[in-house]
């Protein structure tokens, strides 16, 4: 039996583990670097070993040894290390809204909603209407359902759809479609932070560096219409741009989506307690002068506390003596750990990256100062969306996120940035890490969508390059001074 890769020798394992030590050491030790303190150099070493562990190795494990390090810096105990990771309000939320989003897949209730978009007269109409209808409720699903479920659920649609459409495999316009679907789903998933990681964990950096929480509608207020306005372009870059046609094409019903099952009553149940969750996150905020006293509970209580208590209606509703979520097999299937570990330790870590006291921000301010003091705002919320953006279609968004954000908050707290709002590029940049879709490494879907072949590696950075560069120029000339416009964030 060949050796595992686990058990062969790995160079990023080794170059981490020996970086790792040598910021213990000389943390230990007290020995001076230049001019940067010992507890500083220790606490990039551990930086720097986590992001390669992360980028190269996996994201589960290296968390781990994040948060050992976190603890082993002069001054930090573990318990605080504890408190700004697993007792963090970000991962809390994560983890509720993973049950809740988990019980909806359950149900039969998403793929209601394509093929009432799907069969629907409009879609019956035309080919140009048909994949409209399909791409527009797809961009409506990602908006709150995690993005590779939702491709994996919708994949075989799209292939359904190419053998009534008589494309084969290889055909310009099956890649087209393809890199489409997933742009549309990326770009929904940049579109909101309900139960999306990237912008989660970008304005969870922020919060925990600032203590400034953003709210969910507060993000939404200037994501949403960016994402509207890039799915007009991709709309618009398929037709005119790509020469996208399907003039001969007859449509047909989805056959799949014809024979669904009678909508029973857990079903609707569980709708109804998303739906419920989806609306205690927004409708307070946008009803305060109604109801002052609800919104400042709601506010009060945070992000986390909709979802947990979803979460506890699932459980405690009982349908025929059985509830309507088991939270055990939902605590074991539908909450994916690696996501929450690299949460934990991306969280705790960006705190402790901008706290004064080890010295990261002065080195930063001494170093970036002189290149950045003189760039205008846009300018710089350009450099750093830019930055975000190809960095996540080469590695993982998680770590870009993490890596991109703790650095605009470390710029932030040097005192450089007047009339910069930090927070709403904070948000961009979870926006932006979303759209991810040039190359496998990006998301799973385009690793899927390439080792189909029904579309190709070629096709993915082409075409996902020029949804990149849209992506780009409307997140900074268009998200940025819509956010700045509408929240007064530090």
């Amino acid at each position: 039996m060949p050796p595992t890769k686990s058990r062969q020798f790995n160079p990023y394992i080794f170059l981490s583990l020996m970086m790792l030590s040598i910021g213990v050491l000389i943390g230990w030790q007290g020995w001076y670097i230049g001019n940067i303190a010992p507890v500083t150099s220790q606490l990039l070493a551990l930086f720097l070993a986590s992001l390669i562990l992360w980028l190269k190795v996996a994201i589960d494990w290296p968390s781990l040894i994040t948060l050992i390090g976190l603890g082993l810096l002069p001054g930090l105990t573990y318990s605080e290390v504890f408190t700004l990771s697993f007792g963090n309000t970000t991962f809390v939320f994560l983890f509720f809204t993973f049950i809740v989003t988990y019980a909806l897949e359950q149900t039969y209730a998403l793929k209601r909603v394509i093929a009432w978009a799907m069969n629907s007269r409009f879609a019956q109409v035309s080919a140009e209407r048909f994949i409209f209808a399909f791409l527009s409720v797809v961009l409506l699903l990602a908006s709150f359902i995690s993005p590779t479920i939702l491709f994996m659920i919708v994949f075989p649609l799209y292939e359904e759809i190419m053998h009534q459409f008589d494309l084969k495999k290889g055909d310009r316009r099956a890649s087209q479609l393809l890199i489409a679907l997933f742009s549309t789903i990326a770009i929904g998933t940049a579109m909101t932070p309900i139960n999306h990681v990237f912008a989660i964990t970008a304005m969870g950096i922020y919060s925990s560096a600032s203590d400034v929480t953003i709210s969910n509608a507060q993000y939404m207020s200037f994501a949403v219409p960016a994402g509207l306005v890039i799915y007009l372009l991709l709309l618009f870059s398929l037709k005119y741009l790509w020469h996208f046609d399907l003039s001969d094409i007859q449509i047909k019903t989805v056959h799949s989506l014809k024979d669904l099952p009678p909508v029973d009553t857990q079903e609707r149940w569980t709708i109804a307690v998303f739906i419920a969750m989806v609306l205690m996150w927004i409708v307070p905020e946008l009803l305060g002068g109604l109801w002052p006293n609800v919104t400042l509970f709601f506010k009060t209580a945070g992000i986390a506390f909709p979802p947990m208590l979803c979460c506890l209606l699932l459980a405690g509703i009982h349908l025929q003596g059985k509830p309507l979520i088991h939270l055990p097999e939902a605590i074991q299937r539908g909450v994916y750990w690696p996501s929450l570990l690299i949460v934990a330790a991306t969280l705790s870590l960006g705190s402790v990256l901008t706290n004064p006291e080890f010295g990261v921000t002065q080195l930063i301010e001494s170093y970036l100062g002189t290149l950045l003091i003189g760039l205008t705002p846009l300018m710089m919320c350009l450099l750093f969306i830019t930055w975000a953006g190809i960095q996540t279609n080469f590695a993982s968004n998680l770590v870009t996120t993490t890596m991109v954000t703790t650095i605009l908050t470390t710029v932030a707290a040097t005192q450089m940035t007047q009339n910069f709002n930090v927070g709403v590029v904070a948000c961009l940049i979870g926006f932006i890490a979303s759209i991810a879709l040039m190359t496998p490494p990006a998301m799973p879907y385009v690793a899927i969508s390439i080792g189909s072949n029904w579309t190709s590696s070629r096709d993915c950075l082409k075409y996902g390059g020029w949804i990149l560069v849209i992506s780009i120029l409307t997140a900074t000339f268009i998200g940025y001074p819509l956010g700045h416009y509408l929240i007064s964030l530090p």
